[in-house]
């Protein structure tokens, strides 16, 4: 005697035949390129009243895009905001490690690349120099972010609304004699971190450890990331100049493999 498979009760079918249709968009469009709705309908195993349910659902909800002209359809940026950051961290790491490289090959240095997640700066990669002495750190490292450089290199370019969380919910401890604790003075300080692309970080997370950072940006021009090279202050401080160039140009660099659309660290989005 068979035995009929029994539905999963727990499994919302539309919810799959929704993410069927935007997995579609995906694959067969971009934002540039809109999808015919009748290409979507015949590509997928559905009923044409069903695909066109879902499409007007998901542009009800602000995810999808309509022609109304030729009823082309395409994935808005608010979806591209959901997915945005963790397609960047997907591929951060792969896109930058050359340009990582290249500048612990150039200066023998420690290079980084961080995020703020939490308040709080992260590492997500680094390339160690292959000095004995040197600074050391590794993905993961979490460090506070006003007193140091790949810290002060995002909050500089957030937006106002977003650097005042941060800075309300994590005080400006002193680290070493050098951290700044004074806001008025950190403000001012971000400001010329601004108008310079880079950041520094002149011994004030560790004592004799100097380190130099620029802003990666994404496709919308919004900082999401920093790179920097780090090393003791006796080697650093004689090429500061050009660290400071070879660095802004990295982050540069990363932002445009990363975005070649976006709004690139010449022009980034300031303060709101």
């Amino acid at each position: 005697m068979s035995r009929r498979k029994q539905a999963d009760k727990n499994f919302i079918a539309v919810l799959g035949k929704a993410f069927t249709v935007v997995e579609y968009l995906i694959e067969r469009g971009n934002e540039r390129e809109p999808v015919a709705f009748t290409e979507i309908s015949q590509g997928l195993p559905f009923s044409r009243t069903a695909v066109h349910r879902i499409l007007y659902s998901l542009e009800k909800l602000g995810y999808v895009e309509k022609d109304d002209v030729t009823s082309h359809y395409r994935l808005t940026a608010k979806f591209f905001n959901l997915t945005g950051p963790i397609i960047h961290f997907q591929h951060l790491q792969s896109v930058a490690k050359p340009v990582l490289q290249n500048l612990v090959f150039s200066h023998t240095e420690t290079s980084s690349i961080a995020v703020i997640e939490n308040g709080q700066l992260t590492h997500i990669d680094v390339h160690q120099s292959p000095s004995a002495l040197r600074f050391v750190s590794s993905p993961g490292d979490l460090n506070p972010v006003h007193c140091t450089a790949l810290g002060k290199a995002i909050l500089a370019f957030l937006p106002q609304s977003e650097l005042n969380a941060i800075l309300n919910k994590h005080p400006l401890v002193r680290k070493t004699p050098k951290t700044i604790t004074s806001m008025t003075h950190f403000l001012e300080h971000l400001a010329s971190v601004r108008e310079q692309g880079v950041a520094f970080d002149m011994e004030e997370n560790s004592n004799g450890v100097t380190c130099i950072a620029a802003p990666i940006f994404d496709r919308t021009g919004q900082v999401f990331a920093a790179c920097s090279i780090s090393g003791p202050t006796a080697r650093m401080t004689p090429k500061l100049n050009a660290l400071e160039d070879d660095v802004r140009a990295a982050a540069l660099t990363i932002t445009k493999m990363l975005s070649p659309l976006s709004k690139l660290a010449g022009s980034p989005k300031t303060q709101k």
